[in-house]
C-alpha cells in the first residue's frame, strides 16, 4: 500500500515540481544547520560538501538553477538541439544530487547515535527519509528526461 502511494505521487509529479520542492527543502536544511552549535554545523557542512561537491549554503541556489533549467525545457520555440543541451546539463547534476541523497541516508543511519529520545528519533528519521525521497524524485525526473 505504501509503495502504491509513492508510485502514485511520483506519477503526478513534474520535473519542475520536483525541482521546486528540492529548493524549498534545501532552504529549510540550510536554516536548520545554521542554528546548530559551531562543531555540529562544521561537521554537517563538511560532510555535505564532501559527499555532494556543493556546500550547504550554496545548495538552495544550485536547486534554483536546476529549477530554471527544467523550466527552460518547457519554453515555446525550444529547438531539439537546445533541449538536448539542457538535458545534458541536468544529467551532470545527477552525481551531486546522488551525493546529497547519500548524506540524508547516512544521517538517518547515524541518527540513533545523536538522538536518544525514541519519539524524536522517529521524527528525525522520518524527516531525513522524506528529504532523501525529495532528492531521489528529482534524480528520477532527470533520468526520465534523459530517456525522452
Amino acid at each position: 500500500m505504501e509503495e502504491q502511494k509513492q508510485d502514485d505521487l511520483a506519477e503526478n509529479f513534474s520535473p519542475g515540481q520536483a525541482a521546486a520542492e528540492l529548493k524549498e527543502m534545501l532552504k529549510d536544511v540550510a536554516r536548520e544547520i545554521a542554528t546548530l552549535d559551531a562543531l555540529r554545523r562544521a561537521l554537517l557542512c563538511g560532510v555535505i560538501r564532501q559527499q555532494s561537491g556543493i556546500g550547504v549554503e550554496e545548495w538552495p541556489q544550485a536547486a534554483e538553477s536546476l529549477e530554471t533549467l527544467i523550466q527552460a525545457l518547457d519554453r515555446p520555440g525550444r529547438d531539439a538541439n537546445r533541449r538536448c543541451q539542457i538535458i545534458t546539463m541536468l544529467a551532470e547534476w545527477k552525481e551531486k544530487l546522488e551525493g546529497l541523497e547519500n548524506c540524508f541516508k547516512m544521517a538517518a543511519q547515524l541518527a540513533g547515535h545523536y538522538v536518544k529520545d525514541p519519539g524524536e528519533l522517529t521524527g528525525s528519521i522520518d524527516v531525513l527519509a522524506h528529504r532523501q525521497q525529495v532528492v531521489r524524485r528529482l534524480i528520477t525526473e532527470i533520468e526520465q528526461l534523459e530517456r525522452s
